[in-house]
């Protein structure tokens, strides 16, 4: 095989993503990246669609009123809202930090034993809510060192971070969350159309 047929292929197998290259020591098999269409689906179904066994790590459970000190810096609250820390995995490996916030009066007497599943699950099963339709925010970032630990990831490694407010099938907002999951093993794909 010629050279130039090498770096042709390598070359198309570096533009999907399969291969990485670091000028002066070589190409490298990149790790595998889970794909989403951009349908709404919760972490549980992305995971058993792919194969993986979803499982959740607890994090932090709390019940906060407005004006408490816990609540984080992108949310905003006017009335009593569970705040559910999360860590996701997929075949017992790092997938997703998440931070979800519901409001009390939708899902009362939510108790930490019940989060160990898909939340939009749970709404479904014990509240008869049904997740309808999201508004999403994807961005990149470099997570703070407390998520990356959480995530196995370096320190200053590039993250996705995904900021999701869920409705029911009326339009009311049933969930707010932020996501985090590791840039290198996510991908967005989804038509645009005119």
């Amino acid at each position: 095989v010629s050279r130039v047929s090498i770096r042709q292929a390598l070359a198309i197998l570096n533009e999907n993503g399969l291969i990485y290259t670091i000028h002066g020591s070589g190409s490298f098999v990149a790790p595998l990246r889970e794909t989403s269409r951009m349908r709404l689906h919760s972490f549980t179904e992305e995971m058993d669609r792919r194969g993986l066994k979803p499982t959740t790590k607890i994090l932090n459970f709390d019940l906060l009123s407005p004006g408490s000190e816990k609540i984080d810096d992108w949310m905003s609250i006017t009335q009593s809202y569970y705040r559910i820390e999360r860590l996701r995995l997929g075949n017992n490996e790092p997938m997703s930090y998440e931070i979800s916030y519901i409001a009390e009066e939708i899902a009362p007497d939510l108790k930490r034993e019940k989060l160990s599943g898909s939340l939009y699950e749970i709404l479904a099963r014990e509240y008869n809510i049904e997740a309808d339709s999201a508004d999403e925010v994807l961005q990149p970032m470099i997570p703070s060192n407390y998520v990356a630990k959480q995530l196995k990831l370096p320190a200053n490694s590039p993250a996705l971070e995904i900021r999701r407010d869920c409705f029911n099938t009326r339009g009311e907002k049933i969930e707010t969350s932020r996501s985090i999951r590791s840039a290198d093993r996510w991908e967005f794909r989804y038509t645009v159309r005119n």
